[in-house]
Parts: C-alpha cells; structure tokens; sequence
C-alpha cells in the first residue's frame, strides 16, 4: 500500500561506574531521620522463627519476606552467598525520600533469588510489585527458568521484575541498579516464525505495564524510574521493558498521563536476549544513555524464535534522547538495528552512538514521525541482511538490510514520517555486502553524512526514494567507494574525495577524517529538541559543541561525517 501524503496523527560488581543522578524528584537519595528497621534474610543460617532484625538471627525464605508488610526506610538484605527460592511479593510503598530497599549484606557472590528454583510454583516472575511505588532494588541476583505451567497465566510469559500499575493510581519512584537478572525464560515459546510468535512472547528481564485507561479522568502512569548499572542476559525477548498501552479515549492519547515519564536507562550491559535490549513503548521523556546492547536478537533458548530485535526500540513515545551507546550484532529476520525508532513518534534525538554488525539497518525510521534528529553516529557493517536465506529460527527473511531505511509503515495504514533530519553521521558499508537505501518521507534532511563502501561492497544498489509534498533536501554528503548513483544522484552537492580506510576495522577512531577534508559548505541549522536543558535533560543541549569524538565543534557547522581528526601538536 502507497503511504497517505497527510500527516495523521562482566559482573557489574568488578568496575563500578560514576552514577549520574538525574535531577528529577525519585525521592530517592534524600533521607530523614524517621525510624526504619533493617532485616535480614539466609537461606543456610537463619530461621523463620527468628525476628529477623540482625544478621546473627536472620529469616530464612522468601515466603517469610511476604507475609511481613514493611514501613517506608525499612530495608530487608539478603546474605550473599545463598540462594532464594520462589517468588518475591513486594506488598507495601516506600516514601518520597524513605523507599522501601531490597538488596544484599556480605562479602561473598551476589545473592540469587530463583523464582523458578525447587518446587515453589514457578511463577511468572521472580519479584512481583503490583501497585507499589518508591522502591528501591540492588545488588541481587535474580532468575526464572520457568518449567511448570501456572494456573491463570500465559506459559509464554517470564519476568526478572515486573512492576505493574493496575490503574488504581499514579506510581512514581524506583531505582533498581547493580542487578544481575539473567536466565529468564518461558515455560514455552512460540517456535514458529510469524508475527504471531513474535507479538506473543513478552518475556523481559526488568518490566514495567501500566494498564489502558477508559476515558482521561480515570487515566494514571508510572514515572520516575532510574534503572541503571545493571547486567542483563540471556532472556526470552527483552532485556528491559516499559510500556503504557494507549488509552481507549482518543481524545486522551496526547495527554501526559497517557505516557510513562521520566525513564532513565544508564550504563547498563545487555546481551544475548531473543528480541530488543531496550523497549520504550508509551514513555513521554525518556533517556538511554551509556550502554552497551550486545547480540539482540539472539536464539538464546531452542523453542523461542523471537530472534528478532533492536538494540533499542522506540514505538508511540515522545521526547526521548539515545546518546553515547554501543549496539553490536543485533539479528533478525526483521527490524535488528542498533536503534529502532518504529511508527508513532515525535522528538526523538538519536547522537553520539557507535552501531557495529547490526543485521538490520545503519538508520532505520518507520512512520508516522516527527522531528527526528539522527547526528554524530558511527554506523559500520550494518545492513547486511539478504532475502532469501533460511534463517536459524524458520523461514526466510524477506526484508533486506538497509544503509538509511525511512519508511512509512505505521498501523492501520502508512503514514510518511515529516521533519526528518539525518546529518554528520559516518556510516562504512563492509566488504562484500550490498546494503539497499529507502527514503519515503516529508522535510527528509540528509547534510554532511560519510558514506565509505569498502571494498566489494556497494551502496544503494537498490535505492527506493519518495516524497510526499516536499522535495528531498539532501546535500554535501561525502561518498567513498562504491556507492551506486542511485544513490549519490540525490545529493545536489555531492563529494567524492579520494580518502583511503584502513580495511580491518580497528575502532570507530579510525574512521575520524582529516580536518582538510571535514570541512563543507553546507552550514547545518541545527533542530530544536524541545526538552533540552529541562529535567532529566539537563545535560543535553539542543545545537552540539562536540563531534563523536569530542572534538569541539565550535561554529564549524559544516563538518563532515561524524567527527574529525585532532590536528598534531
């Protein structure tokens, strides 16, 4: 179907890391002197019998945990070294400056907490929190194999943590950090290779579900979330997860409480998850910065097929910033790029990412968008996915790897993306790969990107292009190697310098270019990201002072490709 020319509407224990704290109120970090009590939990040398308040007579399981309600500032420690079986039921709110913390006492490994361990029931997820709020979560370990069905719930669906809001009301502080969450899995996976697998299985590490609202009176969300320093591995689809499922009113879908605010994913390391490391679906500003998405998409448990995922995923959200990360060998017989920004989006800021062997696309932006700022990134060896192969989980892909994939689908029906800017990006096509190209847009702005097809390799072989009302601005790009004039055609001020690349990759350093041949005569008019230097962006300005590399930028506007080469002393 042609789109409509309208607009519609590793343990993360050995390296710590410097904690950026957002300035947003998570009323987390700021303690006063009310009584708490802290309490303590060991599966080799405690009691249920015991009071629990000190760790020479500490509980002894998880069921003793549930049956006690605790007061905001109470903490309750698991000893390191054990293991915890069953499913963790968090039943109480903290306060605003007193959360309620769960987390670990002892010098010894992390403790785990196995919701799927002996004969507990194998529930859906390890820790359950149900309209709950101001908790705080760390220094634990925490799986679930599930094995065994459970009555009333899907045995396509495993849960780390999975926080759910009901719709009783507005929930808002959580910081859950220095977790291990690993080996979550379903009881069975859909093995089939149709949307209906992959839409079905919802397995994810960390999980947050805010349920659909009738009408905006009644409409709530969750806010405040700061989920940071974390090792996320080997799950079912996702690694982390938040999503706000629209509301049945439409004339409430634009409201706040229509979107989850104020996520924030940071540092956290993610690999080997059957589908996206990261999904944002219904979040009204959300940061994703500085972390490392490796292998998404993988076939990481034989009867789950997911194999299909992005680095990040973006669908139905606003005002969200993706900066400083790493997204290496995302697979898929669909989507799998370092970023996928999908339908229903507006300001979105992608910069200063590093994307490498991403079977995807370099760029990829479906429809039914506006404002999306896509600058100073590294893309190389991304792509490179053929039709026509049988894939490793069913079937064969019918959807080629692309360089730069803006396309109009978006459900019920296509809709073009408008005010699209793609500019001073470095994107290398690697050997003996043929990457195709797709513009289908209104206001696309391709500036000052390089473009290096190595050797045997070619760009834009295949190039798809349509505009809806508004002609293609795409000018002084760069273009080194093979790169079909289908492609570089489009530019009205192309380049063709003679730049030589050192074949075997060694870093995104080396493709920084020579300052004599950085500079172009197209002067970038910077976007504006609405949110910049407010909240939980604080640190993030709407025109750049630095390139990829951190060279200032200055007034030189017309740099090329993603940075440049410090000048020798």
């Amino acid at each position: 179907m042609r789109p409509r020319c309208e607009d519609k509407n590793q343990s993360f224990n050995e390296t710590p890391k410097k904690i950026f704290w957002p300035i947003i109120a998570l009323g987390l970090l700021c303690f006063n002197t009310m009584a708490s009590t802290t309490y303590y939990v060991s599966s080799k040398d405690g009691l249920d019998s015991n009071l629990g308040t000190s760790p020479t007579h500490p509980w002894k399981t998880i069921q003793r945990v549930n049956k006690s309600v605790f007061s905001p500032g109470d903490q309750v420690l698991f000893k390191s070294g054990d293991s915890f079986a069953g499913q963790l039921v968090i039943n109480a709110s903290g306060l605003a400056g007193r959360p309620i913390s769960y987390s670990s006492y002892g010098n010894q490994e992390l403790p785990i907490l196995d919701g799927s361990a002996g004969n507990r029931g194998h529930p859906v997820s390890t820790i359950s929190i149900i309209d709950h709020d101001y908790l705080k979560i760390s220094n634990l370990k925490i799986r679930n194999f599930r094995k065994k069905s459970l009555k009333g719930f899907s045995n396509f669906d495993a849960f780390g943590i999975l926080v759910q809001n009901t719709g009783v009301r507005d929930l808002r502080g959580f910081q859950f950090h220095d977790l291990v969450v690993e080996d979550i899995f379903p009881v069975r996976g859909r093995n089939k290779h149709k949307e209906t697998a992959f839409n079905q299985v919802t397995v994810t590490g960390i999980r947050f579900e805010t349920s659909r609202s009738i009408s905006r009176e009644n409409a709530v969300h969750t806010r405040d979330i700061f989920i940071h320093n974390n090792l996320i591995r080997r799950t079912g689809r996702f690694g982390i997860a938040i999503r706000h499922r629209p509301s049945e009113d439409i004339a409430a879908r634009e409201s706040l409480k229509d979107y989850d605010a104020n996520f924030i994913v940071k540092d956290n390391r993610c690999e080997d998850v059957g589908g996206s490391c990261v999904l944002m679906s219904g979040v009204k500003r959300g940061l994703l910065e500085g972390n490392q998405f490796i292998r998404s998409g993988a076939l990481v448990e034989p009867n789950l097929s997911v194999n299909r995922g992005s680095g990040a995923w973006f669908w139905r959200s606003r005002d969200i910033v993706a900066q400083h990360n790493v997204s290496v060998s995302s697979r898929g017989h669909n989507d799998s790029s370092g970023i996928h920004v999908d339908y229903n989006n507006q300001n979105i800021l992608v910069q200063y990412n590093f994307f490498y062997d991403n079977e995807g696309d370099g760029t990829e932006i479906l429809g039914n968008n506006q404002n999306i700022i896509w600058r100073y990134n590294v893309s190389v060896g991304d792509g490179k996915r053929r039709t026509g192969i049988r894939r490793p989980e069913g079937g064969k892909s019918r959807h080629p790897g692309k360089t730069i994939n803006i396309s109009p689908f978006a459900v019920p029906f296509p809709v073009p993306s408008k005010d699209i800017y793609i500019y001073n990006n470095t994107y290398v096509i690697t050997a003996n790969t043929k990457p195709e190209i797709r513009i289908t847009g209104k206001k696309v702005r391709i500036w000052n990107n390089l473009f290096v097809a190595q050797k045997n390799a070619t760009l834009g072989q295949k190039t798809i292009f349509e505009w809806c009302g508004t002609p293609l601005d795409m000018t002084g790009n760069f273009f080194v190697g093979n790169v079909s004039e289908n492609f570089s055609k489009l530019d009205k001020r192309p380049h063709f310098p003679e730049i030589n690349f050192d074949e075997n990759f060694g870093g995104p350093e080396t493709l920084a270019v020579e300052l004599r041949y950085a500079v172009n005569e197209k002067q970038v008019v910077h976007p504006l990201f609405p949110y910049a230097k407010r909240g939980i962006f604080s640190h993030i300005a709407s025109i750049p002072s630095v390139d990829f590399f951190g060279n200032p930028l200055e007034s030189a506007t017309g740099l090329v490709g993603a940075g440049y080469k410090k000048s020798a002393p």
